[in-house]
């Protein structure tokens, strides 16, 4: 029953994704291509580049409540009076803004794609449906004609319930042509479960994509990374942030059996220096909680923590992670 809510929760998620990032995309375009008086234009580059905090804010909550995820919302975004110079200067370089900006262009994309598998796993269930009797529709007939430059062209759509057959007529005054559907054969049935079995196996995969991009980008788990990058190629000593704690995950100096963690059991271990349960690190990977212990015994035996009476092992694996080494070579729980 839970997987069967969590694919529904999947199909609404990528479902309303579109109209919203249709919209999004749409004023963004328009706020950031805007040809009317330059200040005019330059107050509303801002206005836009002020907005994505709610954009972001709002997406996040979106997320969350359609998937069940607890994907952090960042507030604040700016320190400076939006009229300020300092204020101009904050947002044109800020990147939490430019990362929303991105999402919008990326999950526009992306949720047209959506949209269309969610499409085919209907269509693919309307067809299996009307192979096996279950769906039926009355009988109806239309006509329709389309006139191009002088062009004249007409065709008519009908469906026969009896025979459960979809035709389709179209052509001129001088030439026609049909085209039928029998929904009764079960090469329509196998056609519609072959749709319908890829739509919703391809669906979660896609659903879980958007969900990381939402958490990567609007909450900031991509910022640290980029900050390292450009600190890295543009300023002569490295910033320090919050999300430093996360960024041991990332080096290539790590050494022993650190190293020989994966980078999703790197990811998890570094949410496990956050302070993460198990259930919370399942909902901001958006991985049952079944896989993270499995990824979390991994962890332990690939860092040689054995179980010991007066030991903790996770917490020897944040601390080893840390690159901090008890005195006593362990730590009571």
């Amino acid at each position: 029953m839970k997987v069967i809510i969590k694919r529904l929760r999947e199909f609404i998620f990528l479902f309303v994704s579109l109209p919203i990032t249709v919209v999004l995309f749409s004023a963004v375009i328009i706020g950031f291509n805007s040809t009317t008086f330059i200040p005019v234009s330059i107050l509303i580059f801002l206005f836009m580049l002020t907005i994505m905090e709610k954009i972001a804010k709002f997406e996040v909550l979106r997320t969350n409540k359609i998937l069940g995820t607890d994907f952090k919302v960042v507030d604040n975004w700016y320190g400076n009076s939006f009229f300020s110079w300092e204020g101009a200067k904050e947002r044109i370089a800020s990147l939490r803004a430019w990362m929303a900006v991105s999402y919008i262009f990326i999950a526009f994309g992306w949720s047209i794609f959506s949209f269309a598998l969610v499409t085919v796993a209907v269509a693919g269930i309307t067809v299996i449906g009307l192979s096996l009797g279950i769906i039926t529709l009355s009988n109806f007939s239309r006509s329709f004609e389309v006139v191009d430059n002088g062009d004249y062209f007409q065709g008519n759509i009908s469906y026969d319930s009896r025979l459960n057959k979809l035709r389709l007529e179209f052509g001129d005054a001088e030439l026609t042509n049909a085209i039928g559907w029998a929904f009764s054969s079960y090469w329509y049935l196998l056609l519609g479960a072959v749709a319908f079995v890829l739509a919703v196996w391809v669906i979660p995969r896609n659903a879980r994509a958007m969900a990381q991009m939402t958490e990567g980008l609007l909450s900031g788990t991509y910022l640290y990374r980029i900050q390292l990058e450009l600190s890295e190629r543009f300023a002569s000593k490295k910033k320090v942030s919050e999300k430093d704690v996360r960024k041991a995950m990332d080096q290539e100096s790590l050494q022993g059996p650190l190293s020989e963690l994966s980078r999703r059991e790197r990811e998890i271990l570094a949410l496990m220096a956050q302070g993460k349960s198990n259930s919370g690190i399942a909902k901001v990977l958006y991985l049952t909680e079944g896989s993270v212990e499995k990824h979390i015994s991994n962890i332990l035996s690939k860092l040689g923590l054995t179980v010991e009476e007066n030991s903790h092992r996770r917490v020897l694996a944040v601390l080893k992670y840390l690159g901090i080494n008890p005195t006593n070579g362990s730590m009571s729980e």
